[in-house]
């Protein structure tokens, strides 16, 4: 379920790869069942013009029990994505309930009271179509593409799931040891373990600071009451929004949401969101043995959440600047010596802007100086107009390529839904068009200061790096 770490720019589903967080379940498949997915999703979908993400071509609907249903018709082939994306992740967690909504996800999988453990798997695999889930900071989703005249079944099955839960004993214990290796397997990602670490360094209390996996020690200790109060808290149909877009009307997909999530109670109100917290306070360093063979430098500044308009936008626009798919100032800057990723996920608290190199050879401390160099040469100095235009350039085309499937589109309908509103992406390219290149240098003096640079050093193998 664990796949590696996605860099892509901002988290909207634009710039580099869709809004899949660290989490996916993907059930085991047989070779004619992966054919046949390949078959409608690729050979027989072609891709899906983005169109706008407007009303009326948008439409929205809240149902009696406080769930929000976006729909966006798009006839050209007779698919459709289904994706319900719940407000819950782990924003919502604390120490002790850190990596319980990844447990959730686990769990959920396995069934309800009226379907037992691989039922639900058998179902949408049989429909052609593959249901995944992802956990997140800020949220949690599930999704699956099918052939549009099964979208009321999918409907009916993910409802089924996300409001009556099994939750058995057999199925905890059955599913601990799985949710055990994904976590012993991010400490061999050395990507995953310097993010990781740059989020505890940033953040002092803020529950962003702790990774969604959870811990070995917290696994042990989380039991089924923990883990049924956590869920009847806050996956209640008033924190989910449905989204589906695709070969469907409105009026149908509505008649499906409603009778799959009946109920005209919004349940109990949202818990307040954490108190806020700007991250990287202080400047902070800290340094790390590993048996990886190279090296590697993370370097985190703080970045604004999805509220902070104009911001957010000349955020993007200056990562993309920076480092777009092995583009950009810091892999020019660095090739030859070191591989650079970067990453500025859009949250609905303030975010990190990230840089992390990997070293595999010579001095790290010699990559790290090189970095902060060029960062702080771009807040201090004008951008010139033909680079602006091409970042932005750039940045319109990874986020039309993006938008190209269905589930792209009703990844970036459902990603700006969970952590503010859908509308966003309706102005996202206009208000990146607009950005000028004074208000990108304003933002990366704004963000991006050595006084606010926390970093992290991952010392290769044997305990030196090569010099």
């Amino acid at each position: 379920m664990q796949t590696p770490i996605s860099f892509s720019h901002g988290s909207p589903p634009g710039r580099g790869t869709p809004p899949t967080g660290v989490f996916h379940r993907w059930p085991a498949l047989s070779l004619p069942c992966i054919l046949l997915g390949l078959l409608a999703g690729v050979i027989l979908a072609p891709p899906a013009r983005p169109g706008p993400f407007t009303a009326p071509a948008v439409s929205l609907a809240t149902l009696p029990n406080g769930m929000r249903l976006l729909v966006k018709e798009a006839h050209a082939t007779e698919l459709a994505s289904i994706q319900v994306w719940v407000r819950a992740g782990g924003f919502l967690e604390d120490d002790q309930t850190s990596g319980i909504s990844h447990v959730i996800e686990h769990l959920v999988f396995k069934g309800s009271d009226t379907r037992g453990p691989g039922l639900l798997d058998d179902e949408i695999e049989n429909l052609g179509g593959v249901l995944e889930a992802t956990t997140q900071k800020d949220w949690t989703r599930f999704a699956c593409t099918v052939a549009s005249r099964h979208v009321p079944q999918v409907i009916r099955a993910i409802g089924d799931i996300l409001r009556r839960p099994a939750f058995r004993p057999q199925d905890w214990q059955s599913e601990k040891p799985v949710i055990r290796d994904e976590i012993a397997q991010m400490t061999q990602t050395p990507e995953a373990v310097v993010s990781a670490l740059l989020h505890d360094l940033a953040y002092q209390k803020h529950p962003y600071k702790r990774d969604v996996r959870g811990t070995p020690a917290r696994l042990e200790r989380t039991d089924l009451a923990a883990v049924r109060a956590f869920f009847q808290r806050h996956y209640q149909p008033a924190s989910m929004t449905v989204v589906v877009v695709g070969d469907v009307e409105p009026a149908s997909v509505g008649r499906a949401v409603r009778a799959a999530f009946p109920g005209v109670s919004p349940g109990p109100p949202a818990p307040p969101l954490p108190p806020a917290e700007q991250p990287c306070a202080r400047a902070e360093r800290r340094e790390v043995p590993t048996p990886f063979r190279v090296g590697y430098i993370g370097l985190a500044f703080p970045a604004p959440s999805v509220h902070d308009e104009p911001d957010v936008f000349a955020m993007d626009l200056l990562l993309t600047l920076l480092e777009h798919d092995g583009a950009g100032r810091l892999p020019r800057l660095l090739r030859g010596q070191a591989g650079v990723q970067a990453t500025f996920e859009t949250r609905r608290q303030a975010g990190l802007l990230t840089v992390i190199a990997t070293v595999p050879g010579g001095s790290v401390e010699t990559t790290e100086a090189l970095l902060r160099k060029e960062l702080d040469f771009v807040a201090q100095n004008p951008i010139s107009p033909d680079e602006i235009a091409l970042a932005k350039r750039t940045l319109r085309g990874s986020f039309l390529l993006d938008n190209e499937t269905l589930a792209g589109q009703a990844g970036t309908l459902g990603y700006y839904d969970a952590i503010h509103r859908w509308e966003f992406a309706s102005h996202y390219l206009e208000r990146v068009e607009a950005l000028t290149s004074t208000e990108i240098q304003e933002v990366a003096k704004k963000y991006v200061r050595p006084e606010r640079c926390v970093s992290v050093v991952l010392r290769p193998r044997q305990g030196e790096d090569k010099k």
